[in-house]
């Protein structure tokens, strides 16, 4: 037992006072200081915590906020033909994720992509075609392409063997494969000169993958003055850029240039065949709207292969804009209906358009300038034919040896 004296009593006594009186503070409810020593009876009780306890701090209203006026934001101005708009949503879907279907024939199938450069919108895609699972098609070993000829292997071969894709040597074209087979023509509405409709079967061929630019037609023109021979005119859009289409052209002009190279003017039915495919669509790329990946108009010219989306089943650019092309056929409003005259179990074969003038000097000129539809057709003067007609050439491999003997004759259009 530890006993304390007297003096350190006190000492230790005002060391308590004082520590009461700071947690105390100033007010009514402060302890007393002083008294007996401790151990007594009557030792002093600090109240401060129940004097403390009933000080509250003020309470304080919220402080009214009015709320801002939301700014409305404009709208960014759009650019090119409104019909040509659409809007990106998030929160709609307009697709659904589905499991894949192992019965789902894989070559059937493809994927597209947002493209990821600079410069293109949502509007243009990629299309990437699946990884093949069959075994490659194989070159027809008894298949051989005229002279002049050359298949490009890269591309691969059809199943018949053929090559997909061949290049012609004299004006360094490359030309893409239509195989042989029913194909729709015509429309079942719209202009009355496309109608009716009637399905033709067609022998294979091949067609230019663009028409003739200003670039291979200044240098044929080039040689023909050189060898003295008939010299051709000009191209109407002579001054434009070099990778643009020759335009302007006579027809007399443009079947001579295909003979020299080895090749012909199409058909009209070849034509809407490599533009619309088998199942005739209204457009190269099928029967949905156009998407651009910058402004175009029906009738603007441009350099060939300007707009990717402007591609065929076959591969062919260009057959629903850019220049109107040039066709073998003598035009008539009512072909379709002598066409159709012809059919056999509802399939139209062998016709190759009227055999005789219908309208005095006009051969079929193929293309609009105010629509994207791939079934349009019009005629046009074979001498001075409109500032916007090109044209492009066929191989018809069916041809055999009187084709090959027109090659070096010029063409009698007339």
């Amino acid at each position: 037992m530890h006993l304390f004296s007297k003096t350190a009593g006190f000492q230790l006594w005002g060391v308590l006072s004082l520590l009461t009186l700071l947690s105390t503070g100033c007010g009514d409810g402060g302890g007393k200081v002083g008294g007996p020593a401790p151990g007594g009876k009557n030792a002093p009780t600090s109240t401060a915590s129940s004097s403390s306890s009933n000080m509250q701090a003020p309470q304080l209203k919220p402080r009214k906020v009015k709320p801002q006026p939301k700014q409305k934001t404009q709208p960014a101005e759009l650019q090119g033909n409104p019909d040509d708009h659409f809007e990106v949503v998030d929160y709609v879907h307009n697709y659904q994720i589905q499991k894949p279907d192992p019965e789902r024939v894989t070559g059937e199938e493809f994927a597209v992509m947002k493209p990821a450069g600079p410069g293109l919108n949502a509007s243009t895609f990629t299309v990437i075609k699946p990884e093949a699972t069959e075994e490659p098609a194989q070159p027809d070993a008894g298949f051989k392409l005229p002279k002049g000829f050359t298949a490009l292997k890269e591309y691969g071969y059809s199943a018949e063997g053929l090559p997909r894709r061949i290049r012609c040597d004299r004006d360094y074209s490359e030309m893409v494969l239509v195989s042989a087979g029913v194909s729709v023509q015509g429309a079942k509405t719209g202009d009355k000169n496309a109608q009716p409709q009637f399905s033709i079967l067609q022998d294979t061929f091949y067609i230019d993958v663009h028409e003739v630019t200003l670039e291979q037609y200044r240098r044929w023109r080039s040689e023909m003055i050189a060898a003295k021979g008939k010299i051709p005119e000009p191209a109407g859009n002579d001054q434009a850029n070099a990778s643009y289409p020759a335009m302007g052209i006579a027809y007399t002009d443009a079947i001579n240039y295909a003979r020299t190279m080895g090749k012909q003017l199409p058909l009209e039915t070849q034509w809407e065949k490599a533009a619309r495919g088998e199942r005739g669509f209204d457009y190269p790329w099928g029967d949905g709207r156009p998407l651009w990946h910058k402004n175009r108009r029906p009738g603007q010219i441009d350099a060939v292969k300007s707009f990717p989306g402007d591609l065929s089943p076959y591969g062919a650019y260009d057959m629903a804009g850019n220049a109107r092309e040039w066709c073998d056929d003598w035009y008539s409003p009512t072909a379709y209906q002598s066409a159709l005259a012809r059919s056999d179990a509802g399939v139209v074969r062998g016709w190759t358009g009227p055999k005789l003038p219908v309208v005095p000097g006009e051969r079929v000129a193929r293309g609009s300038r105010d629509s994207w539809k791939a079934w349009k057709r019009g005629g046009e003067n074979m001498r001075t034919p409109s500032a916007d007609v090109g044209f492009r050439c066929v191989l018809n491999l069916s041809a055999g040896e009187k084709q090959k003997d027109k090659t070096t004759r010029p063409a009698n259009a007339f």
